[in-house]
């Protein structure tokens, strides 16, 4: 057949123009619509963020949580520790921030001060009229008494609310975060903690109507009552029970940690006093740590019995 002839290979047919030989390949989708590109083809757009995943929450530029440590709390294992290593830690937090806890310790001194100087003003006045061979009326006695009790327990309770201030700052400084008087004041609830105050000092009189022995056991396993409240935001009996069960799962570390503070204070008072002013906070610091070991929760920088401890989760 010609080339030119109709019909030809390149030339229209009778019935229209005729395709072009095939060379035996099949084209893609041959009979059907054209199909899109497979999912991740080259015509994709890259992944969120130009290639690379945004981080996880907690991760990246996420702020740490509470307290500035990089472990949220409850990721680490609860273990036990060591009494010279909370010593240490402890030691290590007062270096670094020193005057913040001298100035707390002198603060907690005066409110005290402040309250049982009409305490013992009544007292010495009813002295003084007892000398001078004068009588005070029972009336008047007992108006001077329940005066002095009542001020004596607001001044117990605004002591109390200190005590648990201090230890939110020494849960800060377990933290990694340098306390200061602006984060001192940031606590969960007051009221919380006026109750917690309130349930400790009836069980210290009922305590005490024991024969003493029951103030003991209160000193000794409601040692964590005001963390749990401050650091966990429990209620006052919660903590208070929970402080019970904490101790008793851990008395061996708890009770030499307790003995040995309690030393260390005594040889504070015995230097004129002055020596509280680092005893105590040492105390705060050192029981602090011992608890969120004890709970898991985070603990960051200082100094610990076997050397320098990052930032970060404790070692396993």
């Amino acid at each position: 057949m010609s080339e030119n002839t109709p019909g030809g290979p390149y030339g229209p047919g009778p019935d229209g123009p005729t395709p072009p030989p095939s060379s035996g390949a099949t084209p893609p989708n041959a009979g059907g619509p054209a199909q899109p590109p497979a999912y991740g083809g080259g015509s994709q757009p890259p992944a969120y963020g130009g290639g690379s995943q945004p981080p996880a929450y907690g991760g990246g530029s996420q702020p740490p949580a509470y307290g500035g440590p990089e472990v949220p709390y409850g990721t680490q294992s609860s273990r036990p520790f060591r009494v010279g290593e909370a010593l240490s830690f402890g030691w290590s937090r007062f270096k670094g921030n020193w005057l913040f806890w001298v100035l707390f310790v002198l603060l907690t001194f005066v409110v005290g001060a402040i309250f049982n100087a009409d305490s013992f003003a009544d007292a010495q006045e009813q002295i003084n009229a007892a000398q001078a061979g004068g009588e005070l009326s029972t009336l008047g006695a007992t108006g001077m008494t329940f005066g002095s009790t009542l001020l004596q327990l607001i001044g117990s309770l605004i002591v109390s609310l200190l005590q648990a201030l201090g230890i939110n700052a020494a849960l800060r400084e377990v933290s990694g975060e340098k306390a200061t008087w602006g984060t001192l004041f940031k606590v969960n609830s007051y009221g919380m903690i006026i109750l917690a105050a309130l349930l400790l000092m009836v069980a210290s009189f009922v305590g005490v109507l024991l024969c003493g022995i029951g103030l003991i056991a209160v000193a000794i396993f409601a040692v964590f009552t005001y963390h749990n409240v401050v650091d966990k935001g429990m209620n006052a009996w919660a903590a208070f029970t929970s402080s019970f069960s904490l101790v008793g799962k851990n008395f061996g570390p708890v009770f030499l940690l307790e003995l040995a503070l309690f030393g260390i204070n005594i040889v504070g008072a015995l230097l004129c006093g002055l020596g509280l002013f680092i005893t105590i906070p040492l105390s705060l610091l050192a029981i602090a740590y011992a608890y969120r070991r004890l709970t898991g929760g985070p603990v960051a920088a200082g100094t610990t019995a076997s050397g320098p401890a990052a930032f970060g989760p404790n070692p396993a």
